[in-house]
């Protein structure tokens, strides 16, 4: 399919700029199109009204989690700018190939050593260097929700997620969604978005997680392998897993312990993620998971 690039005058502008083709074209999302500028940097060009001050909120987040030496490259901003209404941000570019991506080739051990990795990665996020903060919430958002628990965190975003969504969600009771979900002893680190598509690889191990930036919060480290695996066994999100990795995964989560909460934080994340009204795959996603008679992946 192809992809419609936007023609305004900031993105033209920069796109003659840094001499970028759609060849270089690496992907786009919710915040920004990212291009290859050789084999050392990236550009994201942020969607119209994206904000510079944004981006330098997002990337003291990261210089502060990057304190523990994670075993995986984090974003790494070396500029910031801006043409005429278009904000962009020249990064390093990190290691290795889209998770996302692998999943369409590799097969065998191979595979499952990946998922395996996968996994870990997300579980090892919680392990990143947050300074000791004693509310619960979201770390870079303008208008953060903060609370003095997590519950409290969780039904009061979810709230507010739902009522930005169309008006079926409406219907769905926030407070029903942290039914069975613990309270952790102290906020951790959570990226809430680490799906495969926001990680990298060099085939078996993870060299670089990806995108930390609007959701991400400080609450139970737990959520980050739990979320990793709901996103794998949803094919709206990863169409390219299968049921044999879903077994992996569940696999994964019952040798650690947690996956008691599996359809509670698949119900929470499906309310978070209904804001995302231009997304139709995602929507789809949530609508199954919350309005759905079954519900099930």
């Amino acid at each position: 399919m192809t992809v419609r690039l936007p023609d305004d005058p900031g993105f033209v502008s920069l796109s003659r700029r840094f001499g970028i083709t759609t060849d270089d074209l690496l992907g786009h999302g919710g915040e920004a199109w990212v291009y290859a500028l050789g084999e050392d940097r990236v550009v994201r060009i942020l969607h119209r009204g994206g904000r510079a001050e944004d981006v330098v909120r997002r990337q003291d987040l990261v210089s502060e989690l990057r304190r523990a030496h994670p075993p995986f490259a984090l974003p790494d901003v070396l500029e910031i700018g801006e043409s005429d209404g278009r904000v962009f941000a020249v990064e390093r570019r990190l290691p290795g190939r889209s998770v996302l991506d692998e999943l369409h080739s590799c097969v065998g051990p191979t595979r499952r050593r990946l998922l395996e990795s996968y996994l870990e990665a997300a579980a090892a996020l919680g392990d990143l260097s947050l300074e000791r903060r004693h509310d619960f919430g979201d770390l870079v958002l303008d208008d953060p929700v903060t609370t003095s628990t997590w519950r409290a965190y969780l039904v009061q975003r979810a709230a507010i997620n739902l009522s930005r969504s169309t008006d079926e969600f409406r219907s769905v009771d926030p407070d029903s969604l942290v039914d069975g979900l613990p309270e952790p002893n102290e906020p951790a680190f959570v990226h809430l978005d680490a799906f495969a598509g926001n990680m990298l690889t060099d085939g078996t191990r993870i060299t670089a997680v990806l995108d930390i930036g609007s959701t991400a919060v400080a609450g139970d480290r737990r959520f980050d392998p739990l979320s990793a695996a709901v996103y794998l066994a949803s094919p709206e999100i990863t169409p390219a897993a299968t049921a044999a990795d879903v077994d992996v995964a569940m696999g994964w989560l019952r040798a650690a312990g947690l996956d008691g909460w599996y359809d509670s934080v698949r119900r929470w994340l499906a309310a978070f993620w209904s804001f995302a009204v231009d997304d139709p795959n995602l929507l789809r996603w949530c609508h199954r998971v919350l309005l759905d008679e079954t519900g099930s992946d």
